[in-house]
């Protein structure tokens, strides 16, 4: 009997334990909530204030050699692309 006592308790442990990893991924913010925008989104956005010999791939090559992920928020992606040499 006591070994029924111990599975039930670690069960229960168990079961909780997986309720709360649940819980936790389901009130994680997305990354388009945090204001985060893809590359594509960004260029988009500001094409019309780059100057036309600065190709959209070639910032982007840029970005990634500075390490900038696919989703960043508008300020990192203007940041980024002062430090290629635009200024907005």
């Amino acid at each position: 009997m006591g070994e029924a006592k111990d599975s039930k308790a670690k069960e229960a442990t168990l079961a909780a334990a997986i309720k709360m990893m649940e819980d936790s991924k389901r009130t994680a913010v997305p990354a388009q909530q945090k204001g985060a925008i893809s590359y594509n989104s960004w260029y988009h956005r500001h094409k019309h204030l780059i100057p036309a010999q600065h190709l959209k791939e070639i910032i982007w090559a840029d970005f990634k050699a500075r390490g900038m992920k696919e989703e960043s928020t508008i300020e990192e992606f203007n940041k980024a692309l002062a430090l290629y040499g635009v200024k907005l």
